[in-house]
């Protein structure tokens, strides 16, 4: 947020996408945007974010948000 309270990025309308990393030539995260809410599987709901991207290939270390782990696993999606 800047000094006078205005926003760094714009407000996304809600979707998810899946998402693919052309340079890495690997697929990476979910893309969730717009204040979707995530729920862990307890039951916990997450912070609502405007965007936040979500591990599918398994390995993020920061579970269930991306850190980028699916370079490093080479994942592919088939």
């Amino acid at each position: 947020m800047e000094k006078d309270g205005r926003h760094h990025e714009p407000v996304y309308e809600p979707a998810i996408e899946i998402l693919q990393d052309p340079e890495e030539e690997v697929s990476a995260g979910i893309f969730v945007k717009g204040g979707i809410p995530i729920e862990s599987s307890d039951g916990t709901t997450y912070e609502i974010r405007n965007r936040v991207v979500l591990c599918r290939c398994g390995a993020s270390k920061n579970k269930p948000f991306c850190d980028a782990a699916h370079i490093v696993e080479v994942y592919k999606d088939k």
